[in-house]
C-alpha cells in the first residue's frame, strides 16, 4: 500500500536535518515506493557518481547528482513563518493545505 504524503512537487522546502540543513530548494521529484518516503530536492544534497560513457556524445566520468534526502528531513516553508508543517482545512467541497503556525494557504 502506499502512503500519501503532504509534501509534492514544486513545493519550497527547507532541510532540517543532514549535512545540507538549512538550505532551501524546490521538490525535484517525490518516490513513495515500498512507504520509504524520499524526495529529490534541487541544488542539495549533491554527491558524485561515476558515470559511464554511453555513445560517442554522452560523455563518462564523474558526475554530480542530486540524490534523493528522507522525506522527514525537509520541511514545507511558509511565506510568513518559515520552515512549518501542515494541516489541512475544508474550503467549500475542497481540502485545502494550510500553515499551522499562521494557517495561511500553501
Amino acid at each position: 500500500m502506499q502512503q500519501k504524503y503532504k509534501i509534492r512537487k514544486d513545493d519550497n522546502v527547507e532541510i532540517i536535518a543532514g549535512k545540507d540543513k538549512g538550505k532551501r530548494g524546490t521538490i525535484v521529484r517525490v518516490f513513495e515506493k515500498n512507504g520509504k518516503g524520499r524526495v529529490i530536492v534541487s541544488g542539495c544534497n549533491i554527491v558524485k557518481k561515476a558515470m559511464k560513457r554511453r555513445s560517442q556524445q554522452d560523455a563518462g566520468g564523474i558526475a554530480e547528482i542530486e540524490a534523493p534526502l528522507d522525506i522527514s528531513n525537509v520541511a514545507i516553508v511558509c511565506k510568513k513563518c518559515g520552515a512549518t508543517r501542515i494541516a489541512y482545512k475544508l474550503d467549500g467541497d475542497k481540502k485545502v493545505r494550510v500553515c499551522r503556525k499562521c494557517g495561511e494557504k500553501l
